[in-house]
């Protein structure tokens, strides 16, 4: 809602000035409009009365930036909590890890020990069983092909 005091608007009224009568007229005019001037103020000073009580004052600002600061603080705790939480987890992981490690690693020693004891094996195949064999064969083929007995 706009005002109506605008010095352009009243100039005319305020400055004729005519002889006789007439200032009587003009003094009226004036009175009248400072009356709807005045109503005018009226109008806009309870308007801004109203508007005036949604305001937040500078209390209101203080005790919602208190209570933002405990919320962040409350929230971060929180979040920290968590964290905390979560590395205790990843701890806990990488203690089984460490667990799982430890049993590959006698996996893997295990696999070794019986690797050796397939190679000792193979190795006792192939000189009792393997080579007394081929000599047999060899002794073989020298009494058929050779000595043709």
């Amino acid at each position: 809602m706009g005002s109506y005091l605008c010095p352009s608007d009243m100039s005319d009224v305020w400055h004729k000035d005519e002889g006789n009568g007439e200032n009587m007229d003009i003094l009226e005019q004036r009175v009248e409009r400072l009356e709807e001037d005045t109503r005018q103020i009226k109008l806009d000073l309870a308007v801004l009365t109203a508007r005036s009580e949604n305001f937040a004052t500078k209390t209101d600002v203080a005790e919602l930036r208190a209570e933002l600061i405990k919320e962040i603080a409350a929230s971060e705790a929180r979040t920290n909590i968590r964290f905390e939480k979560i590395d205790e987890k990843f701890e806990r992981i990488d203690e089984k890890f460490e667990r799982i490690d430890e049993k590959f690693e006698r996996i893997d020693e295990k696999f070794e020990r019986m690797f050796e004891k397939f190679n000792d094996i193979n190795s006792r195949i192939t000189w009792t069983l393997m080579i007394p064999a081929l000599v047999a064969v060899l002794l073989w083929f020298v009494k058929t092909a050779i000595l043709k007995i």
